[in-house]
């Protein structure tokens, strides 16, 4: 019995303090519940933004909406707004973001509002929490990243990444002989920024306000190239430029020979940064002849010209000798071709632009279509006497004429029935000619005149010509002075001259001429000539006949 209420008397006790467990408990519950619903109640009715919360460098934790905007712009807010981004990545490249059109910049006002509404998103008790943990830890607020526009900042990045190709050029390497170095480019052919990394970077930056990135982050490491297969392709003997065989002188470049020291061609590629620049020294031997040296040689020296006027021309004379000139401009003869006037200008017919003018037909004078197309032969026919090419077919005109000396002349016609009179010559040179025309006009001093040149290649052999003479009066001084080509050679004097004789047939009155071209040296001496009628059967000089006008 006794045992019984001493076990009794211990449930009493426990009761008794399991009783006051539970009131200090429920007690405590009563008092958070009480503390947090106050404070639920005190942060519903808050005007400021939550404690602790930043903006970049500015703190607008505790402030009003008008206090955070009016402190932002304290802090050049708006020139923050106004200063893009500049996102510099490698080989120096650079590229710009707008803030506004990236989508991660506000105003100062929609930011005041965006931070008084942070943690104000759940419910009372929700955001009462946030706002005991901003009292806790402070919050650098940032522009939400689904604001982004990603499309335009993707096009930025692309711009950066189209510079990139270009600053690594299209060639793995490129030697540069003349500085005796070969360049690349470290990471041709492999360099690629990890772009998905660079977005989130340029959000980041943008939305923490900063005004500068950098960024070179890669999407794998870069490989040096194989510098033994490129020393393997550079060793080479040198070798001269040349000229094809075909007669075409198209020019096969020179080879040049260089070496480099391939261990220090990885040391350099190695210390380099990622597109950055990798010059590795080059030993070079240079051929003796190279491309540029054969193009620059070809059509380089005036071999002959003449000059003829045309002043006293009728406007259809003036059209005929313009357009007939312009066909020939710009011909090139290799060697061994032959030019033929006819072929190269054409038929001289209305339809094709040519006129009637004045012109010698069937020894008279008369207007035919293309009339003046006779001047243009002559004093291509001198250009080509003065540059000592083979003249393969040519005819005096019936009459002499005003434009040339006697002998200088080459006529030319296709007419409708009879013989076909025209000009061929014979490029017997080793190398192509040009042949250049154009015509001067100066009103004030009365000149209009027509010129042909014949541009070619100065052989060792050839009269370097220093003066072209086709003068024979005080009225057509025609002789043309030009710089040596070459100023270690000696220079000459080329004159086309003749002999002139009178005679009386049955047709009439008139000269019988001998033609030279000679060749006097500087000092006045002849040196050599030439006479450039044919020769008859007999041995004797054919001489061109010219009949007076009637």
């Amino acid at each position: 019995m006794v045992q019984y209420f001493i076990l009794m008397a211990c449930v009493v006790t426990h009761m008794k303090k399991f009783m006051v467990v539970v009131t200090v408990i429920l007690i405590v519950l009563i008092l958070v519940l009480g503390g947090a619903l106050a404070g639920s109640f005190y942060v519903s009715q808050l005007k400021t933004n939550f404690p602790g919360l930043s903006v970049g460098d500015v703190s607008v934790g505790s402030l009003t909406r008008e206090e955070t905007a009016a402190a932002l712009d304290a802090a050049g807010w708006e020139e923050h707004l106004s200063t893009p981004l500049t996102v510099t990545t490698v080989g120096g490249l650079s590229f710009t973001v707008d803030p506004l059109e990236s989508g991660l910049a506000a105003s100062s006002q929609e930011v005041a509002e965006y931070a008084y509404s942070y943690g104000r998103d759940g419910n009372m008790f929700e955001n009462f929490g946030t706002w005991l943990k901003c009292k806790l830890r402070p919050v650098a607020l940032e522009m939400q990243a689904q604001n982004a526009n990603r499309e335009y900042i993707r096009s930025c990045i692309a711009g950066n990444a189209s510079d990139i190709s270009a600053l690594l050029g299209e060639a793995e390497y490129t030697p540069v002989y003349d500085q005796e170095q070969l360049v690349l480019r470290k990471g041709w052919g492999q360099l690629q920024l990890d772009e998905a990394a660079l977005q989130a970077a340029i959000i980041d930056a943008l939305q923490t306000g900063r005004t500068e990135l950098s960024f070179t982050t890669l999407v794998r490491d870069l490989t040096a190239p194989d510098f033994d297969a490129i020393h393997t392709a550079l060793l080479q003997e040198p070798k001269d430029a040349a000229f094809t065989d075909d007669g075409r002188f198209e020019v096969i470049d020179e080879v040049v020979g260089c070496s480099f020291d391939v261990a220090q061609a990885r040391e350099l590629w190695d210390a380099a940064e990622p597109a950055g620049e990798v010059r590795i020294p080059m030993t070079v031997t240079w051929p003796s002849v190279t491309g540029q040296q054969l193009r620059d040689s070809l059509f380089h020296d005036l071999l002959g010209a003449c000059t003829t006027s045309y002043w006293n021309s009728s406007s259809n004379r003036i059209s005929n000798v313009e357009l007939a000139s312009s066909k020939i401009d710009g011909t090139i003869l290799y060697p061994g071709d032959i030019f033929s006037y006819n072929e190269v200008v054409g038929e001289r017919t209305l339809e094709g632009g040519f006129l009637p003018a004045p012109a010698y037909v069937d020894g008279d004078v008369k207007d035919e279509v293309g009339g003046g197309a006779c001047q243009v032969s002559s004093t291509l026919y001198a250009a080509t006497v003065f540059a000592f090419l083979e003249t393969v077919e040519r005819t005096n005109h019936y009459f002499p004429v005003s434009y040339m000396q006697l002998g200088t002349d080459a006529t030319v016609t296709i007419p409708d029935g009879g013989n076909i009179m025209d000009l061929k010559f014979k490029n017997n040179k080793h190398y192509p000619i040009k042949i250049v025309t154009y015509s001067t006009f100066d009103e004030a001093n009365y000149v209009r005149d027509l010129t042909f040149e014949i541009w070619g290649t100065l052989e060792e052999d050839d009269y370097m010509p220093v003066e072209f003479d086709n003068s024979w009066g005080w009225a057509l001084t025609y002789d043309r002075v030009i710089e040596p080509a070459d100023p270690n050679r000696p220079g000459y004097k080329i004159k086309l001259e003749h002999e002139k004789y009178y005679f009386t047939d049955e047709q009439g009155e008139g000269y019988r001429t001998l033609t030279y071209r000679r060749v006097y040296d500087t000092d006045g001496n002849l040196v050599a000539e030439g006479m450039l009628n044919p020769l008859l059967p007999n041995g004797g000089p054919a001489m061109d006949t010219y009949y007076e006008h009637g």
